[in-house]
């Protein structure tokens, strides 16, 4: 038995690099179309999503922020996600009111700017954006944008011609679905 542990030795340093290469690689065509929805779907601010379809809340803002960071190293393993968005999520979620109590509510407020086609509502958007002089429009409403804002609560944010948001910074505005 001495004679052959040197043998085994030697023959478990080969084996370990082999097994160690032979790890499934996670390859970019397993990916979600659409990799921000996939991380809110993982990590939906109103808390964890239950098979009947009911919702627990978050305990606390670090278990939302810690799920977010989760399913940003799978995503991140998996060879989906840009190194922007591999930086940018998990700060973007520890600025999140997600999973705070008492906190503000992100109120998405529509705002129009106005618009300078001298040939107003003929179909054809020849005119720019009082508030963003790279947008193209033909009405004012082609100026309207959604900016974000902190309000007391929903009833604050519906009075203010708002809608609640699903409590990001970096995404502020994406309204839940009814």
């Amino acid at each position: 038995m001495r004679r052959h542990f040197p043998a085994m030795v030697l023959a478990g340093l080969f084996v370990l690099p082999a097994a160690t290469l032979a790890k499934p690689n996670h390859q970019p065509g397993s990916c979600p179309g659409d990799v921000d929805a996939a991380l809110a779907a993982a990590c939906p601010c109103p808390g964890t999503m239950l098979p009947d379809a009911s919702v627990t809340p978050w305990r606390n803002h670090g278990q939302y922020v810690r799920c977010v960071a989760h399913a940003r190293n799978a995503f991140r393993k998996g060879g989906c996600l840009t190194p922007d968005a591999r930086r940018g999520v998990v700060p973007c979620a520890a600025h999140s009111t997600c999973g705070k109590a008492a906190e503000p509510v992100t109120c998405c407020v529509p705002v129009t700017g106005a618009c300078s086609d001298t040939t107003s509502g003929d179909g054809i958007k020849q005119g720019t954006c009082s508030n963003d002089p790279t947008l193209t429009c033909d009405v004012a409403t082609d100026c309207t944008e959604v900016h974000a804002q902190q309000t007391a609560d929903a009833a604050a944010c519906t009075a203010l011609g708002g809608a609640p948001g699903a409590g990001t910074k970096c995404n502020p505005c994406v309204t839940p679905a009814p």
